[in-house]
């Protein structure tokens, strides 16, 4: 089954894809200020900020497609093959599993920080199904 979109779902999803895309620096600093802090991730405190960034830019490109283009499998097979990538450097780079989970999950957390805002600032009279259906895009992408 080949789902699409409703066109009331692909606004949000484009909308919300827009407004990540101009705090995109914002949502890289606040996510490595983060990342450096936790404790669970101490081999991000032994990368350089350029290693250490890596393929995070291209996974918020990657989520901006998911919201702009839900359901479509070659966004879907696009995005675990990044996911599969950043991994095996993070390996590299002697972070263990729970280490690459953890940083991960402190950009989920950033991420929904500004889905928050986004949901209070710019879509603040989204009713039930439609507002989460960014909501889950997100977190379904991560």
């Amino acid at each position: 089954m080949n789902l699409q979109p409703s066109p009331e779902q692909k606004i949000v999803g484009c909308s919300l894809s827009n407004f990540l895309a101009d705090r995109r620096r914002q949502i890289l600093d606040e996510w490595i200020a983060r990342v450096l802090r936790d404790k669970d991730v101490p081999s991000a405190n032994q990368q350089s900020l350029v290693q250490l960034e890596d393929h995070i830019p291209q996974i918020l490109d990657d989520l901006s497609r998911a919201l702009d283009e839900a359901f479509h499998q070659q966004i879907k097979n696009r995005i675990a093959w990044r996911a599969a990538i950043h991994g095996q450097v993070r390996w590299q780079q002697n972070y263990d599993m729970p280490q690459i989970i953890r940083e991960i999950s402190d950009l989920r957390t950033v991420l929904i920080c500004h889905l928050a805002e986004f949901n209070d600032k710019r879509m603040p009279d989204l009713n039930g199904e439609l507002g989460l259906f960014a909501t889950v895009v997100v977190h379904s992408f991560f």
